[in-house]
């Protein structure tokens, strides 16, 4: 069943492979949108309608996709089912798609080509089942085109009359509630009531927001311990969730609360080219205060004064975001930390406490200098591999090439169906004048046309800008070519800055797999260092009877074995760096290790015992390594990843 394509088809070869004496192999697409499904309408119907439509066609019913409750303005890679059809695409699965109406496709015309054509080009056709239509041929795409145009239209006729419909209610004065949850701290009053939504104070939660004024102002708690405080009591958030410092400020600092006013299309409202609101002007909507005036500036001020001003002089960690704990969570730079003790180290953001008194992860600190280090160190091994890097940008090139050779035969199509009916229009103007018709005749005898002429200038643009977005790509496929060439001269000496921008660009992650080297707060094991220093090899084992004989009388009389046990722990800890609670199962409590090791350090006796076991044989300290075991990985683009790593998916 699976023919893999590996190149995508021009438009051309495209109907040459559909008008192929064969029987097409067909998958119907099914979508119902979220307000239809709170209409009540599901997807059996349209499965019906499609597979009547496929028997009648003749063509193999070899499969079914479908998205729930998604939007007809969304586009490729925002429907989860859609994406696994476009993958089943790829690999030739099959031979057309089947839709009951265009708009199940996209409802504005980016979202309806963009599919089509992206179909097209690996071989596959679109059907549209209640026009009875198809891409197969060049008249099933011209109706297609006044499908895809009709669909748009409808859809911007629907959005333009409820965004007009919320615009007109803001405007109104009384707190008029406009849609979605209410701000914290108020309710709805007659909600479901048309056009006599209105927003008041909710007593209860208004309750709650003078109490956390009290504690803030008066008992000068921080959102943290408020939090601690409210969740001891057994209060939550309006969805039942316990009080952590963050939802805790997002509400009670909210302009609500603090200003008594809602803004319908804010800050976030759609605009246009131009930075125009597209669907209506801002409105500012009063509402009834749940602080008095002089309580909300009390709190402003209180909250301002534990702001903590930036530091300009933090350190520079690129890995940040992209190391990957055990627990999943991201590593970030701790630059408090770097500028107090010169030390740099990343820190598991698990360990933050999403509610106060939650559990947090266990994840280690990972000394910053040797991770770095490390990752960059198969950065430049790559990017210093010209031969395969150049390969794998090749690749990309290639992609982005045959998908400009499919855009370009396509924007030469439109062309010439423009200049066609241009001309059409043309000796239409002619004719009438011909015959004297009066300019509103003209306008009529040539509406339809120009409508159609208007859309296909409109295809050739959206084609012209998916052109540009490919050869942009086809661009950075190059520079990545160039970059391989200079990356052994240059990469090496890179400052972590310029480090940043190139992980960014390879878009690296770095996942931890195994336990971290532990140097707790940033301090090495003591008595590795001890050895380091002293440039002294440790015993490969444990003492032998006879080497315990040697060393027995530098050392305490203890009682049974246990300072022969703490000598061996000793050794131990400097061949491993482990820390001394592992080393307990083995060697007994180690507390007494680490103070004896300590006094003979003081004292010399460490040193004259070193001195002696020279004669035994020895191995040297292990390399300092505070990198975990972890996995490396990196893309150039979704399609293409750098290194294939074995036993694994992507990576290097």
């Amino acid at each position: 069943m699976t023919n893999p394509i590996t190149r995508p088809r021009a438009a051309s070869a495209t109907l040459a492979h559909a008008t192929a004496p064969r029987t097409l192999r067909a998958v119907d697409y099914l979508r119902v949108s979220t307000e239809e499904q709170t209409q009540g309408f599901g997807i059996a119907s349209q499965a019906k309608k499609n597979a009547r439509h496929i028997k009648g066609k003749r063509w193999d019913h070899v499969g079914t996709f479908e998205d729930d409750g998604v939007s007809g303005s969304k586009e490729m890679g925002e429907r989860p089912d859609f994406d696994r059809l476009m993958e089943c695409a790829k690999l030739g699965e099959f031979d057309i798609v089947v839709v009951e109406k265009g708009d199940r496709i996209g409802r504005t015309g980016r979202a309806f080509w963009r599919w089509v054509w992206a179909l097209e080009d690996i071989g596959v056709f679109v059907a549209i089942v209640n026009r009875n239509i198809d891409n197969t041929t060049s008249e099933g795409r011209a109706q297609m085109r006044r499908e895809a145009d009709y669909a748009e239209t409808e859809w911007e006729n629907i959005r333009s009359r409820t965004q007009g419909g919320l615009q007109e209610k803001a405007e109104e004065p009384g707190a008029p509630h406009i849609g979605g949850r209410p701000p914290f701290g108020y309710r709805i009053k007659h909600k479901g009531t048309k056009r006599a939504s209105r927003l008041v104070v909710d007593k209860g939660e208004r309750k709650l927001i003078r109490r956390v004024y009290r504690m803030a102002v008066a008992e000068n708690l921080n959102f943290r311990q408020i939090a601690i405080r409210l969740n001891a009591e057994g209060r939550t958030t309006r969805s039942g969730k316990p009080w952590s410092a963050a939802n805790l400020r997002d509400r009670i600092l909210s302009r609500a609360v603090l200003d008594a006013e809602l803004v319908f299309r804010g800050e976030h409202a759609a605009t246009d080219m131009d930075g125009n609101p597209v669907w209506g002007e801002s409105v500012t909507i009063s509402l009834p205060p749940v602080l008095e005036e002089h309580e909300a500036a009390a709190l402003r001020r209180k909250v301002s004064s534990r702001s903590k001003p930036s530091s300009g002089n933090r350190a520079v960690y690129p890995l940040s975001g992209r190391l990957i704990g055990l627990c999943a969570e991201p590593y970030t730079g701790i630059s408090r930390e770097s500028l107090a003790t010169g030390r740099r180290n990343y820190r598991c953001s698990g360990k933050n406490e999403p509610i106060p008194g939650q559990e947090v992860c266990d994840c280690s600190y990972v000394d910053a200098e040797a991770v770095e280090t490390r990752v960059w160190s198969e950065v430049v091994k790559l990017l210093g591999d010209s031969e395969k890097l150049e390969k794998l940008a090749a690749e990309w090139v290639g992609m982005a090439e045959g998908d400009q050779s499919a855009h370009t035969e396509r924007i030469a199509d439109l062309d010439r169906q423009i200049s066609a009916l241009d001309s059409s229009i043309a000796v239409v103007i002619v004719a009438s004048a011909k015959q004297k018709q009066s300019a509103n005749a003209i306008a009529e005898a040539t509406a339809s046309l120009n409508a159609e002429l208007e859309q296909l200038h409109q295809m050739r643009a959206e084609a012209a800008a998916w052109l540009a977005e490919i050869e942009d790509a086809d661009r950075r496929a190059r520079d990545l070519r160039q970059l391989a060439r200079t990356a052994r001269h240059h990469l090496a000496d890179m400052k972590p800055e310029e480090q940043g921008e190139v992980l960014a660009l390879l878009d690296v992650k770095v996942f931890i797999e195994g336990p971290i080297p532990l140097r707790r707060g940033g301090v090495p094991c003591t008595v590795q260092s001890w050895y380091r220093t002293a440039e002294l090899a440790v015993p490969v084992s444990d003492l032998s009877d006879e080497s315990w004989e040697l060393v027995a009388h530098l050392l305490p009389a203890g009682r049974g074995d246990r300072v022969r046990r703490s000598v061996d722990a000793i050794l131990a800890k400097a061949r491993t760096g482990t820390s001394w609670p592992m080393l307990r199962e083995e060697y007994g409590s180690t507390s007494t290790a680490s103070k004896y090791f300590n006094e003979w350090v003081q004292n010399g006796t460490w040193a004259d015992v070193n001195r002696i076991l020279a004669t035994v044989e020895l191995a040297p300290l292990p390399a300092l390594d505070l990198v975990p075991p972890m996995r490396i990985e990196g893309r150039v683009d979704p399609r293409v990843m750098l290194i294939p790593c074995e036993g694994s998916r992507r990576g290097w």
